[in-house]
């Protein structure tokens, strides 16, 4: 008889337990290996967010940097410095030959302020641009920095696609030197001028002369008329003011430059005449912008009380604000006529400014506040300007991510076909707009010495 087959074991398949057990473990190996992509990638995007806004920042910040701290601000009564709040209710602003440019979409006025000086840039033109080889003579260039809103895609007055950013315009030496500073140097104190002068207007009166202004196109190789003025109120396919050319773009998606002015007493108390709050000589003080002309923004309700002004100490007589971090004064002075009249119980202007900022060596003027050497009445040691030497500038930029640019274009592109004037340049509703500034955008600040004036 032949043996049995040996009999084979049984073959046990996975119980519906183990199956369950190993799906749920599965499950959870791919939620954790999704998760940890899922968050690498946004670490990834945040990581080239910010690579992104400091390279446009630190383009403004470098820039900047070098022009504040080789500034000419010369010890001679005149205005070498001037900032003007584009679009500003506030008083003191420019108006003729012509007034400030409006406000640049949905920014607020002190938010994209106009910053007129001379400087000597280390990338400023070196060449004659309508001659060869011909090197140009001297250092000393006109530069202005401002925040514009163009489209990159089409005509530079098309409401499509239209980007923010800060635009710095460097007018060569030699046009300097034969343009801008004979405009200056002209300044009297019964006829004072400023950096706007040379700015905004495109004819201009030199030694009984006029003449049309020219500059350089260095990128065509040729110095070029300027029909509209450098800085002017109209900006449109047709008519473009020559500081919003392509070729001086300096960063983009930049939708916010706030300066910060720290000074110093230009007077002592034993002075003559003496600081009228006599300030330590040595202590920074901080001038700072404010929008008078937005009823949302808290520093235009300072005359409530409310605001940014309750953060500092405020007084209206010298011994109480002597230590104070500020001062403002209850009711701002009043130009009447030829006559700067200091209302009773004011100690001082403010140290604010809505409309524009006149700086000199030794003193500052903030909007109304007279240029002019003028009689003063009222109480005693009044003064019609800020005692203060600009000593550093503190600037604070805000750009935003590529991804809060792109949401930005799409809310701009849905107003576009509105009847509204700010179509396709605003966005409609302020409040989306200050949320994507306030969730996609960075800020950088930078504290910037100036060193031809003590800094």
């Amino acid at each position: 008889m032949s043996p049995l087959p040996a009999r084979r074991p049984l073959r046990r398949g996975f119980t519906l337990i183990e199956l369950m057990v190993s799906t749920a473990l599965m499950v959870v190996i791919v939620i954790a290996v999704v998760s940890i992509a899922a968050e690498t990638f946004k670490a990834y995007d945040r990581a080239v967010a910010d690579l992104a806004t400091q390279s446009e920042a630190r383009s403004v910040l470098d820039a900047m940097e070098t022009d504040f701290q080789t500034a000419v601000i010369r010890p001679d009564g005149r205005c070498w410095m001037e900032i003007v709040l584009p679009g500003s209710g506030g008083s003191g602003g420019p108006s003729t030959p012509a007034g400030p440019p409006p406000s640049v979409g949905n920014l607020s006025p002190a938010e994209h302020p106009i910053i007129m000086l001379f400087a000597a840039p280390q990338d400023r033109p070196r060449w004659k641009p309508d001659q060869n080889k011909v090197a140009l003579a001297g250092d000393v260039c006109a530069v202005a920095y401002r925040i514009g809103q163009r489209s990159p895609f089409s005509s530079p007055g098309a409401k499509t696609q239209q980007v923010y950013g800060v635009y710095r315009t460097i007018i060569d030496s030699e046009k300097t030197f034969a343009e801008a500073l004979p405009i200056i140097l002209s300044s009297t104190a019964a006829n004072p001028v400023s950096p706007w002068d040379y700015w905004a207007a495109p004819v201009t009166i030199v030694g009984g002369k006029p003449y049309t202004r020219t500059y350089g196109d260095y990128n065509q190789q040729k110095y070029v008329t300027n029909a509209p003025s450098m800085i002017s109120a109209t900006v449109s396919a047709a008519s473009l003011p020559w500081t919003l050319d392509d070729h001086n773009f300096l960063a983009s998606n930049v939708v916010a430059m706030n300066l910060v002015l720290w000074c110093t007493s230009s007077l002592s108390p034993t002075s003559t005449p003496a600081d009228p709050l006599l300030r330590p000589s040595l202590m920074l003080r901080p001038v700072l912008p404010i929008n008078k002309s937005d009823g949302t923004d808290l520093s235009a309700k300072f005359g409530s009380g409310t605001g940014y002004r309750d953060t500092y100490s405020t007084a209206s007589t010298p011994t109480a604000t002597a230590g104070a971090a500020m001062h403002f004064a209850t009711t701002p002075p009043t130009t009447q006529g030829s006559t700067l009249t200091m209302l009773a119980g004011i100690t001082h202007p403010y140290e604010e400014f809505s409309g524009r900022l006149r700086i000199c060596s030794d003193r500052i003027y903030p909007d109304s506040m007279s240029s002019k050497v003028l009689p003063v009445v009222g109480p005693p040691a009044q003064l019609p300007y800020l005692p203060y030497s600009l000593r550093a500038i503190e600037v604070s930029v805000t750009v935003l991510t590529p991804e809060g640019a792109k949401e930005l274009a799409s809310l701009q592109s849905e107003y576009l076909g509105g009847s509204s004037s700010g179509a396709g340049t605003k966005v409609k509703n302020s409040n989306d707009f200050r949320r994507i500034v306030v969730q996609q955008g960075r800020a950088y600040t930078r504290y910037i010495r100036l060193l031809s004036n003590g800094g």
